[in-house]
């Protein structure tokens, strides 16, 4: 048995009992280490067991005419050379895979556009191999709507779930599905609304070769839809499922990033905002067969007037609701974080859309919450290969979940390791509260992977600037761990 089959067997039996260490227990992972079992995929994570190969999945990124594209990034926090093997998928037909060696020094970080090693195709998609672990893999996705930047899946699922789906207006989305593995996969797609539910008997049953990308084009979605989910079910095989929104309308940007690979009871936010004139919506999921209670909360809201006592929102059997500030009349002007709880126990899925006024114009930006898992008990490491190209304001937003201070170092990755940036080693973020982080203007920062390090358990959003001298932000989760 040669290598590539030894990893994808790991890939396909190791997300059943996949054991993470406790980077929530202890931002040295050599430290009181714990582990824990992950009874289906999750959202990415940075493993931890460096005596196992990993294997990253990358959503996908857009092969346009206009010379835009997308790049993978490894960042090697470690103080060993990190060796890695790329392989590339595409929609293109009757193109097989493409694979790619690659180094990474100590401290180091690698880059690389996919559609330089692979011109062909509407969409290239990558799976990352690194042997011994010990990276942290993201993508990002170059469009001349603005940018977005999704962490990479630790591994393949049967089922993925979209719960903010939009084609009003000229809204464009796609649905990227990639088959790592050699043997065909067969997928069905359901779509949800906030009355009906109905799997097109044309989505039903489709195969997948191995080792390619199936595209399900605007064409064949929901026309005119503003809330609608979408599942994807494979009958046969693991995929990987990826949703590619342009908007066009009241919402304007560019959103690529993986669907959640499995429902949890309980969801959490940390980069709301209230300003009086944007727009945030929360779309809510039941892909279970039961009606669901669902209770919202925020978090670091300062206000003696504002009781936190919302109504319970009922999601019925295979249904969509949509949450927004404006069924909350009293809440205040700021940040917040926000979590949701199923009361009666049944998996949900969640998403938060958010569109600010930036000079008369709209900037969306849309963000999977963090599963239960990942925020109880909590992580107090949360780590990204791509941060911020340019100094940025309100750069992080980090949620605190505990019931007292944390205090939060924003360390960057540079020749000498992960150190702290001057004057972000000791940010004070209130208990139960949200703040945000500017990174300024410091070559030791800028361009750098960063990590974000606490004495309690946190949450941490990415707003890093879309790019292409367009104003506004793409949301991104950082990876726990």
């Amino acid at each position: 048995m040669n290598r590539r089959h030894v990893t994808i067997l790991l890939v396909v039996f190791l997300p059943l009992a996949l054991l993470i260490s406790a980077a929530r227990a202890s931002p040295d992972p050599a430290l009181n280490p714990t582990f824990a079992n992950l009874a289906a995929p999750s959202m990415p994570f940075v493993p931890n067991l460096e005596f196992l190969n990993s294997t990253w999945f990358c959503a996908g990124v857009p092969n346009a005419d206009n010379g835009l594209g997308g790049t993978v990034a490894v960042a090697n926090p470690t103080d060993n050379t990190l060796e890695g093997h790329l392989t590339l998928f595409t929609d293109a037909a009757d193109v097989g895979a493409l694979e790619h060696a690659f180094e990474v020094p100590p401290r180091d970080t690698y880059t690389v556009k996919l559609t330089d090693l692979q011109p062909q195709g509407t969409y290239i998609s990558a799976m990352v191999e690194i042997a011994g672990g010990g990276g942290v893999v993201e993508q990002r996705a170059e469009h001349n709507s603005g940018d977005a930047v999704s962490p990479c899946s630790n591994s393949t699922s049967s089922t993925w779930y979209f719960a903010d789906n939009y084609t009003q207006g000229d809204s464009q989305e796609d649905i990227v599905i990639t088959n790592p593995f050699p043997d065909t996969a067969i997928v069905d797609f359901t779509f949800a609304g906030v009355d009906s539910d109905r799997t097109p008997v044309r989505l039903r049953g489709m195969p997948i070769p191995g080792h390619s990308v199936l595209v399900i084009p605007e064409q064949n979605l929901d026309k005119d839809e503003a809330v609608y989910a979408v599942a994807v079910t494979a009958s046969r095989g693991r995929v990987v499922a990826a949703r590619s929104q342009a908007y066009q309308g009241e919402r304007r940007g560019y959103s690529m990033s993986l669907g959640a690979p499995s429902p949890s009871p309980n969801w959490y936010f940390a980069g709301g905002l209230k300003d009086g004139t944007n727009f945030e919506r929360f779309s809510i999921y039941n892909p279970g067969e039961v009606d669901v209670q669902v209770q919202p909360v925020f978090y670091g809201v300062a206000s003696e007037t504002f009781t936190n006592s919302i109504t319970e929102i009922t999601i019925p059997a295979g249904r969509v609701a949509s949450f927004s500030l404006s069924d909350v009349p009293d809440l205040p002007l700021g940040r917040h974080g926000v979590g949701f709880s199923s009361m009666t126990g049944g998996p949900i899925v969640v998403e938060m859309a958010v569109t600010v006024k930036i000079d008369g114009a709209s900037v969306t930006s849309v963000v999977l919450g963090v599963e239960q898992y990942f925020a109880d008990p909590g992580f107090l490491q949360w780590s990204m290969a791509f941060g911020p190209t340019v100094a940025a304001d309100e750069a992080l937003v980090i949620l605190n979940l505990a019931f007292v201070e944390a205090t939060v170092s924003i360390n960057a990755l540079g020749p000498g390791g992960s150190v702290p940036v001057p004057g972000l080693e000791a940010v004070k973020v209130a208990a139960g509260g949200v703040a945000t982080v500017n990174i300024p203007d410091l070559a030791a920062a800028i361009g750098h992977p960063l990590t974000v390090v606490s004495d309690q358990p946190i949450i941490v959003q990415r707003l890093l600037p879309r790019g292409h001298d367009l104003p506004g932000r793409s949301a991104s989760l950082a990876l726990p761990g």
